[in-house]
């Protein structure tokens, strides 16, 4: 693993200014990135150069010239890997290619956080025929022993050109270090493959005086599964599934899911292989998802609306085996030879005979859920088998959930929080679940609560704050919805006012996160900051701050807690910690015995020396104001390099100028150095999928003048 350095070792070779445009002489073509598989050019694998030398590049040129260069050897890698194993036919080989792309993977990982770069994005149109050019090996796609070949020439050439690298560098200068580092691991990974490469040959071809290798004898098999197990409980007759006018009774639904199961089994599924459900929300849905479980396979749901980069990098990252998706328009090859689409899918599904549900250890992986983190790359979320043992406990003991509820959240199935609160903790108490297709919106939600009835209404604050410019509040109490819960970003203690005065009901504020899946801290209605769910141990990281009052990041010790994040050491050695999960967000201890929260690690800046929390800015200065929708500061520099903050807002049509000056006058009461600076009106924050606040695109807006101060 590369050595990440500290802080100040990083900023001597920071490539946070570095350019990102490069020009093919072959096609012409511009691409934009900061590094790419080798240096070639994604559409034509042609060497591409830089087209404008960057105005500032800080103190150290060839430091940021090296990172370049051990990204372009790092990605070109990883994409091998992943591709080959996606590509071999061989068991033994796709296992083995898929362990050296999380290697590759890591060494990515270390240097984005030492050089404060982003992990570039994959290259779809890579191709093996690229790797091999690079290796200087003929590509020979019917040979699996040229795989090899051209792995172990990678890995070579690359520690070969490390250390030449690192000898015409200045001595002891950041990159000598840096391509001194690479040239080792290269070596070593070079040395791997070869002793992996004899060991299989000679299992291919063992001598003829050699017996044939014998079996292993069968393990025991712990009788566990999670799809099976979320689905036991419910009543035959019980409505499991409601979506528009269809449903599903849980004896049709465990009936279906075996179905889905022997089909899946049918296309060549076998345990521990991965299935894309990229489908809009619905009991297709449910079904494959489920169905993927109880045949032993790892489900992973996909936002249907997902961007073409991301989709490509969890395509790599995945080595998907089937993907069920409406149309395969999206899906780059070789992947899209493996697209299902819905109707001929669901038609395999009704053929199918069902099967029994697979068994597994319950530390086996089951299904991935993607993290709605606000920065990088998603992080597959591994959960094993394991996670359904509990997963009702919180909303059956803190919500007070039980099996003659009806639940609905609006927040899609990809999801965690509506995956885990209303899904898989509706089904294991036997509750109906409420499915709807569309993209959320306050007139979407109210019109399902107004057709469905659910008496458990979960969503986000971004939502609950719509409905109620919108008028449609009240309407859900009429509906008949006894109990909201919100979560998913911070609840506002305004908006949760607001909410109880307009309908009457009682709110409960949940965190949670995609790790953890259940909400370890939840607050009702009179509770002195959010108190640890049942199950859930939390102990603050810095105890001495949380005495005194001080913000903290806290632990959370939970059943239900992720095996961990697939192909990303760094981050999962920073969040998983001695059994626990350590999330970057900050808590202050209230003298209830709660948790109050106080924002991310990175929403705590310090202006003119003064420490200031970003997330309770908003609140002093978006409270109450009529008009306001809503509301954001970040944190830029100014002309001179000094940090300031500036304020976002989105207002009522017709009703800026009254929202600026309310703002305006508000801000005078602040500190000097909490003061924002400038007032830019948007038309709505920009948001993840999930509806998490993308404060670092504000900030980039700013920077780059499309908000000018």
């Amino acid at each position: 693993m590369v050595r990440i350095a500290t802080d100040t070792e990083a900023a001597s070779s920071c490539c946070a200014n570095a350019p990102t445009q490069w020009h093919c002489p072959d096609c012409g073509r511009i691409s934009q990135g900061f590094a790419f598989p080798y240096g070639l050019c994604p559409h034509c694998g042609g060497r591409m150069a830089l087209l404008h030398e960057p105005r500032r590049l800080g103190p150290d040129r060839a430091a940021q010239d090296a990172v370049r260069l051990a990204f372009e050897i790092e990605l070109g890698g990883r994409a091998f890997y992943q591709r080959a194993a996606a590509e071999c036919a061989d068991d033994e080989l796709r296992e083995l290619f898929a362990r050296f792309a999380v290697m590759e993977g890591g060494h990515m990982e270390a240097l984005s956080d030492r050089y404060r770069v982003e992990v570039p994005e994959p290259s779809p149109s890579f191709r093996l025929e690229l790797a091999a050019v690079f290796a200087h090996v003929e590509h020979r796609p019917e040979d699996p022993d040229n795989l090899f070949r051209i792995a172990i020439a990678l890995e070579e050439r690359a520690a070969a050109f490390f250390r030449m690298r690192a000898a015409i560098a200045p001595a002891g200068s950041s990159e000598q270090r840096l391509y001194l580092e690479l040239g080792a691991e290269e070596r070593e990974h070079a040395d791997l493959l070869a002793k992996a490469y004899e060991e299989w040959r000679a299992r291919r071809s063992p001598p003829a005086t050699q017996p044939p290798p014998q079996a292993p004898a069968p393990q025991a098999v712990q009788q566990l599964n999670a799809a099976a197990l979320l689905l036991a409980q419910g009543d035959d007759a019980q409505v499991a599934l409601v979506c528009g006018e269809q449903q599903l009774t849980y004896a049709q639904l465990r009936d279906r899911v075996a179905r889905a199961a022997g089909a899946w089994n049918a296309r060549g599924l076998r345990p521990g292989d991965r299935v894309a459900v990229k489908l809009p929300d619905g009991i297709d849905w449910v079904v494959a998802f489920l169905g993927t479980i109880w045949a032993g396979g790892v489900a992973v749901a996909v936002n249907p609306q997902i961007p073409a980069p991301e989709w490509s990098y969890i395509l790599d990252e995945a080595g998907f085996t089937i993907i069920l998706a409406e149309h395969a328009d999206d899906t780059p090859a070789p992947w899209n030879s493996r697209v299902v689409l819905l109707e001929p899918g669901r038609g395999e599904v009704t053929a199918a005979e069902p099967v029994p549900a697979q068994s597994a250890d319950e530390e086996t992986p089951a299904f991935w859920c993607h993290s709605s983190g606000t920065s990088g790359k998603p992080k597959a979320v591994v959960h094993s088998h394991r996670f359904a043992l509990e997963i009702e406990r919180v909303s059956r003991e803190r919500l007070g959930i039980t099996a003659a509820d009806r639940l609905f959240a609006t927040s899609r199935l990809f999801f965690s929080y509506p995956q885990t609160n209303s899904l898989f903790a509706g089904l294991k108490i036997g509750a109906t679940v409420i499915l709807d297709p569309q993209w959320p919106t306050a007139a979407s939600a109210a019109a399902t609560v107004e057709r469905q009835q659910p008496t458990v209404f979960f969503s986000v604050p971004s939502l609950y704050r719509n409905l109620l410019h919108a008028g449609l509040a009240p309407a859900l109490a009429v509906a008949g919805v006894r109990k909201c819960v919100s979560a998913g970003e911070t609840l506002p203690a305004s908006l949760r006012e607001a909410w109880h005065k307009a309908t009457g009901l009682p709110m409960t504020d949940g965190y949670g996160a995609s790790e953890t899946l259940v909400l370890v801290l939840t607050a009702k209605d009179g509770d002195d900051g959010l108190q640890p769910s049942p199950g859930v141990e939390v102990h603050p990281l810095d105890p001495e701050a949380a005495v005194a009052g001080l913000p903290t990041r806290l632990s959370f010790h939970v059943s239900t807690l992720a095996r961990g994040y697939l192909d990303r050491p760094a981050a999962q050695a920073q969040a998983f910690r001695g059994g626990a999960f350590c999330p970057a967000d900050l808590f202050v201890h209230t003298q209830g015995g709660g948790w109050r929260f106080a924002g991310r690690e990175d929403s705590l800046v310090k202006i003119r020396g003064r420490w200031v929390n970003l997330v309770e800015l908003e609140e002093k200065l978006a409270q109450g104001i009529p008009g306001l929708l809503e509301a954001a500061v970040v944190c830029v520099p100014d002309e001179d390099g000094v940090d300031s903050v500036v304020l976002f807002y989105a207002a009522k049509p017709g009703e800026a100028a009254g929202v600026e000056q309310a703002l305006r006058e508000r801000t005078c009461a602040l500190r000097p150095h909490e003061r924002p600076r400038s007032f830019h009106e948007i038309p709505a924050l920009p948001r993840t999928a999930t509806g998490k606040l993308l404060r670092r695109k504000l900030a980039d807006a700013f920077v780059n003048g499309v908000a000018a101060a």
